[in-house]
This record gives structure tokens, sequence and C-alpha cells, in this order.
């Protein structure tokens, strides 16, 4: 009960208060209660982090997410080049021309919006896109964490990898001082027959975390598992193709292509989804990093995917989709308000659980 209270006071303090890099040190002199993460081996002040997109492919975006009191970000996918400027996926820098928050029958209160959009990478060439991660690079720190996410050439099965492509650009990146990096399957392959193809896929996983790795010792790399419809046999596939590819850990997980409405697909159903792929990834490699992402909405959410064996989480849609509820917060920007949510809420917010004796137990 005096936890509770402690708790309480906290919370009214930061409806009125901006939340910054300091809240978690406050937690835990307040309450007793270490929020801190990881990302791998990197450590977080706490488990939430914003996922590569709309949110995350301007300076002044991250000086927000920063300011907000984030443990970091992961910019937006860049589309890598070789270094005579070729790039064979360029047609995944395509320019977003709509961008809709729609929400589940469920949904009644407008809480969870599910984001539909018609883009995909960054649409930068190589040379512009490293003028902006260099710009952002000097906001990462020992309290704020940045990564990359990089997508280049994905062989269909009568092709071999364009190796110069992920190289040259892992190089140009890891030169500036970046040296995690995640690999960003696209959601939209679902719609590419001709790629999609199972041995193909899991050669993907397989070598191309090697020819990332081939860069530096120092470079780490998180592939992001897609969601396709072959069951979850072949998402653990993914995963053991993963590790055998000396990746230093996964991303659980990118959104699901639904056909009828030709987009990718988060929300609850994408939650459900990952969840239970993390616990069987659970069993076959207890100790193998994970960050999970989909459907994260509440306190309760985040606390689900670190019950279920995530060592952090990346949420965008909350943030970018349109609440109708109007937040508990009403100072500050809506990285702040949704953080606040996420933390204090007092119904479902992960604090309220942690001081309730609910959370999981840390490894």
């Amino acid at each position: 009960m005096q936890l509770e209270k402690k708790l309480e006071k906290l919370s009214i303090y930061y409806l009125e208060n901006p939340l910054d890099r300091k809240f978690p040190e406050i937690i835990k002199s307040e309450l007793g209660i270490e929020i801190n993460a990881k990302y791998g081996t990197i450590p977080l002040i706490h488990p939430i982090l914003v996922a590569p997109g709309q949110l995350t492919r301007e300076k002044g975006q991250i000086e927000r997410i920063k300011k907000a009191g984030y443990s970091g970000c992961i910019l937006k996918s860049v589309v890598g080049e070789d270094e005579k400027g070729d790039c064979s996926m360029i047609e995944y820098r395509k320019k977003m021309t709509f961008l809709k928050t729609v929400y589940e029958k469920e949904d009644k209160e407008g809480t969870q919006p599910i984001i539909v959009w018609n883009g995909r990478a960054d649409t930068r060439n190589l040379k512009e896109y490293l003028e902006f991660a260099q710009t952002v690079f000097p906001y990462q720190n020992d309290d704020f964490f940045i990564s990359i996410s990089i997508l280049c050439h994905l062989p269909t099965p009568k092709e071999e990898f364009k190796k110069e492509e992920w190289i040259y650009t892992t190089k140009k990146l890891y030169e500036i001082g970046y040296k995690i990096f995640e690999i960003d399957f696209c959601p939209g392959l679902k719609n590419e027959k001709e790629l999609i193809e199972k041995e193909n896929v899991l050669r993907w996983y397989r070598e191309i975390p090697e020819i990332i790795k081939s860069v530096s010792e120092e470079i780490l790399v998180y592939p992001k598992l897609m969601n396709f419809d072959f069951g979850i046999d072949f998402q653990i596939k993914m995963v053991e193709e993963t590790i055998k590819g000396k990746a230093d850990g996964i991303t659980i997980g990118n959104r699901f292509f639904k056909q009828e409405i030709n987009s990718a697909w988060g929300g609850r159903e994408l939650k459900e989804r990952n969840i239970q792929v993390i616990k069987e990834v659970k069993k076959i490699s207890e100790n193998f990093p994970i960050s999970g992402t989909g459907g994260i909405y509440t306190g309760r959410d985040v606390f689900d995917y670190i019950k279920a064996g995530a060592d952090n989480v990346q949420i965008l849609s909350y943030i970018l989709g349109k609440v109708k509820k109007e937040f508990l917060k009403k100072k500050g920007d809506k990285f702040e308000k949704t953080l606040y949510e996420l933390f204090f809420n007092p119904e479902h917010g992960f604090l309220k659980l942690l001081v309730s004796g609910l959370a999981p137990e840390k490894s």
C-alpha cells in the first residue's frame, strides 16, 4: 500500500511536470524499483524504444524522442547502395502518399490505432541518408540508444547476393559510429511472389547477418522477423537460421501483409502472433536477445512482451496514430503523453503492474 501511494504521488507529479531522462532514477529512488533494460548487450534506462518509421527520419523527431524520456530509437530504414551508387532495391524508396488510422471493431474508444500507409523505407539516397545519420549520431550516449535499420539486396532463389551493397552501406554507417543494425525484411515482400520461397527466405536470415558483420567484429546484427502465413514452425526456422548466421539477436516481429487491403497490418492480432513466437524462441534458445514490437498500447502490453521473454519493446503506431480518447497528461507533446500512459496509467500502466508484484522477474 505504501508503494502504491508513492506511485500515485509520482504519477500526479509527472502529470504537471515533464518526463525527462532522470525519471527512471527517480522511480528507483522513490519506489525501489529498477526499470532498466537492455538491447542485446547494450544497457537501456527502461524497456521502451521508438520503432523505425515516419517518426525517426528527421533530426527534430530524434530530439523530441530523447527529450520525452524514451530509452532510444531505431532510425527509419535506409535502402543501401554499392560504391558506384547502384541500388537494387530502389523501389523500396517509395514515397508515402497516404497514411490513415484505422481501428479494430472491438476498440470502441479508439485507443489502439493501427496505421495503414503506402510508403516503404526512407526515400533518400545513401549520401543524403548518411548526412542525416551523421547529424543525429551525437544524440546517442550512455542513456540514449540509436540503431540503424537497413535493407539492401534480397536475391531471388536463382540469384546470388549483391554483397557489395550490404558491405558498402554498412561500412559507411559504421564509419560514422553506428554499430547496431536491424535488418528490415519489409512486410511488403509478401506481395512479391518471386522472392517469397521458403528456402530462399531462410537463406536471407542465415547469410545476411554474416555479410554485415564482415565489416567489423564490433557490429551487432538484429534481423527483423517477418510474419508469413506459413505457420509458427516456419517462424522458428527463420530464427534458427539467423542464429546459424551469427546474428546477435532478433526483433519480433514485422507487421503482416493483408492482401485484402494491400497493406501491412498490426494491432492486437500482431501482438498475439509475436508473443507466441517469442515464447517458442525462448524454448530453443533461452538467452537469445529479443526486441518485441507490435500492438503495444498499454503498460500491460509492455509487460506481456517482457514476460514472454523480450528484453525491450518498440512502439510506433500508438504515437503516430490518432488516439480518440483524451490522454491523462495534458502537457507536453504526443511522444511524452504516450510514454506517460505506458508507465503511469493508474489502471494498466507498467509501473502499476510492477508495484502490484505482477511484473516478470529479470534474468
